[in-house]
């Protein structure tokens, strides 16, 4: 009990955050058919820690950090049909094109917004279409 202006009130204890995921399905592309499941509820520190990330030239950091804290599963295999670890060494495994679309349908669905659509670029040499979907730039 909380004594409040005198008056006692009760205080609800014991409340556990929801864990919310979203499952990524690729129909229709060069993808079709991989399934990626990602956190939604990530702590505000972790989503500092991949957007100052984003904004930086080292872009292997930020894959990593996708990898440990927002990437939780996928069906990916390599050419020889082993699975891709679903983490940051996996993020790193896979094609940029594919990181960049794991990661902004991510953005939209953390946000609840879907990201402006821009013309689309031939140079995936970077995680920029990312970061820009985080409003990083």
């Amino acid at each position: 009990m909380v004594a409040i202006n005198g008056t006692k009130a009760q205080v609800r204890k014991g409340f556990r955050l929801p864990e919310k995921t979203a499952r990524i399905t690729f129909e229709g592309t060069d993808y079709d058919g991989a399934e990626i499941q990602l956190r939604l509820s990530v702590t505000f520190a972790q989503f500092i820690a991949l957007r100052e990330s984003a904004q930086g030239e080292d872009q292997e950091v930020m894959a990593r950090l996708f990898g440990q804290d927002v990437l939780m599963e996928w069906n990916l295999e390599d050419d020889d049909g082993q699975p891709i670890p679903a983490d940051g060494d996996g993020m790193l495994a896979i094609p940029l094109e594919l990181t960049n679309l794991i990661v902004q349908h991510w953005v939209e669905a953390v946000s609840g917004v879907p990201a402006p659509l821009e013309p689309q670029s031939s140079d995936f040499s970077t995680l920029e279409a990312a970061s820009t979907a985080m409003g990083t730039e």
